[in-house]
């Protein structure tokens, strides 16, 4: 998935996976395409609008509480060049739990990390630059089959012209599951377009889906095996810490 654009300045790495991940427009929820009447509906509560060191960001999510959440503040970058060429790395990441549920019994912990790195040299008097990302969260629960959530960008340019590439998935217990964005008709998008929420999709149809509007809303769908709910929660948890709240 691809699009070509002329911006007056490529971004940095570190601000890549931000552009990428943050292009949602603020509006009322919209329920998916396929999902109604279909799904288990979590709405998140309780979660303030408020993001950063001192504050507490955790949420109820339907019967299910994201707590536990520390390492948010962190981060560590380098800067190096050689022969002309700057490469920048930058890192961040941070932990959060998943607890209670239906049974009250659920504690899943997840891991969520953030990498990138922008490359920039100046070649026959035209300047070239690329930026990759990398998000991925892993969740992990006793008896519970392991979640690991991925979202990768790539954004390269060279004199007036540039590329963006994203990919997103959600992998549980070896099951892979695409994600897409879905628009204000709850029907998947390309990724340049303004974005309403999340859609996980299987090799059957629709799984699993996040709605952006403050303060969120996760589906599972009926066809999403029962050993797998817990870890979607979890996944998606993951991205709407990652996001803060819209």
């Amino acid at each position: 998935m691809k699009n070509t654009a002329k911006p007056h300045k490529l971004l940095a790495a570190g601000a890549l996976l931000a552009l990428l991940t943050a292009c949602s427009t603020t509006a009322p929820l919209v329920t998916p395409q396929d999902f109604a009447g279909q799904s288990q509906v979590l709405p998140a509560a309780n979660r303030s609008r408020l993001t950063g060191l001192l504050v507490d960001e955790s949420f109820n999510l339907g019967p299910y509480r994201v707590t536990g959440i520390e390492g948010k503040s962190g981060s560590s970058a380098s800067s190096t060049t050689v022969n002309g060429v700057k490469t920048e790395n930058k890192r961040s990441g941070f932990n959060y739990r998943v607890v209670g549920g239906p049974t009250g019994q659920t504690e899943l912990l997840g891991r969520c990390e953030s990498r990138s790195q922008g490359v920039s040299k100046s070649a026959h008097g035209a300047d070239q630059e690329q930026a990759r990302s990398l998000f991925s969260c892993v969740c992990r629960g006793s008896n519970q089959p392991e979640a690991m959530l991925s979202i990768a960008g790539d954004q390269s340019r060279q004199g007036h012209s540039s590329s963006t590439s994203l990919s997103l998935s959600i992998s549980i217990d070896g099951q892979a599951y695409r994600v897409g964005r879905y628009g204000e008709q709850g029907r998947l998008i390309p990724a340049d377009e303004p974005f309403y929420g999340y859609r996980v999709d299987g090799p059957k149809g629709a799984v699993a889906a996040l709605g952006l509007s403050f303060p969120g809303t996760v589906w599972l769908h009926e066809r999403l095996p029962s050993a797998q709910q817990e870890p979607m929660v979890c996944a998606l948890a993951g991205l709407m810490l990652h996001r803060g709240p819209q």
